[in-house]
């Protein structure tokens, strides 16, 4: 019960009201859970992977929103443990995963502040960003297209308008040309993507924060969407973790100490 008081009293602490903002990365927590079911256990059904794909923006758009500039203790042993638990269960350490990906992005986000380089020195930034995403993209999650969207949400935050459109288009663009490289998508899969990720970053840019229950303590229900919308860390780490011991089971690798870096 400790467990779960913890995560019930942090999401109190953000107020009783449930918003739109809330109701996003209740949406992403969704798509990702779905994504990872189907990189797990339905590899060769390529829908599972195009839900998941579409909500990848939120995650690192709120990386660059928070005020936040601490990365904090907690995210860096997920980090650690997720790269410990693909040795142990025989997986490839590259790329890390998106716990990795988030410390790198906030790092360079507080480098690019405290030396002044936004908006001043964005377009340089996107175009390194773009350059590097080929050497990136093998080493962790997402590789520099998470960095363009960790931009994207500290803009959006600052209310920043200078070569804004720009960089909406960037990792907009980008992204999708990524995902049409990685992924075997059909073409009804591609057209979903394409119009998916294209809501979920116009909704982001503007980024409304409109009252959707003015209580969510009122109801269990709205309760568990409420405490689990707001604690989006510990439900990455936990779900990923959770699913990827019962693949290795049920592939029959269980525990087994590998050393496999790509």
């Amino acid at each position: 019960m400790r467990f779960l008081t913890g995560f019930i009293q942090k999401a109190q602490a953000r107020g009783l009201a449930y918003t739109s903002f809330d109701a996003i990365k209740m949406f992403a927590i969704i798509n990702m859970t779905a994504d990872h079911i189907g990189y797990y256990f339905f590899p060769d059904d390529m829908w599972w992977r195009a839900i998941g794909r579409i909500t990848f923006p939120v995650w690192f758009f709120l990386v660059g929103y928070s005020r936040s500039r601490l990365l904090g203790r907690t995210l860096w042993i997920y980090a650690i443990l997720l790269v410990v638990d693909h040795v142990f269960l025989g997986r490839h350490i590259f790329p890390m995963n998106a716990l990795v990906t988030i410390i790198l992005c906030r790092i360079l986000l507080n480098f690019c502040e405290d030396h002044r380089l936004l908006p001043n020195r964005l377009p340089e930034i996107m175009a390194l960003c773009v350059i590097f995403s080929c050497f990136t993209m093998p080493l962790f999650e997402y590789g520099s297209v998470a960095f363009l969207y960790a931009l994207f949400g500290r803009m959006v935050h600052q209310k920043q308008t200078r070569h804004f459109l720009a960089l909406t288009l960037t990792c907009y663009l980008l992204f999708i040309a990524w995902q049409m490289i990685v992924f075997p998508f059909n073409f009804l899969q591609i057209i979903y993507v394409v119009l998916g990720t294209a809501w979920v970053v116009k909704w982001l840019s503007r980024c409304p924060n409109t009252i959707i229950w003015p209580n969510w303590t009122d109801s269990w229900w709205k309760t568990a969407i409420t405490v689990l919308s707001r604690n989006t860390l510990p439900y990455y780490f936990y779900h990923r973790l959770l699913l990827e011991i019962i693949a290795a089971f049920l592939l029959g690798k269980g525990i087994s100490f590998s050393l496999r870096f790509f």
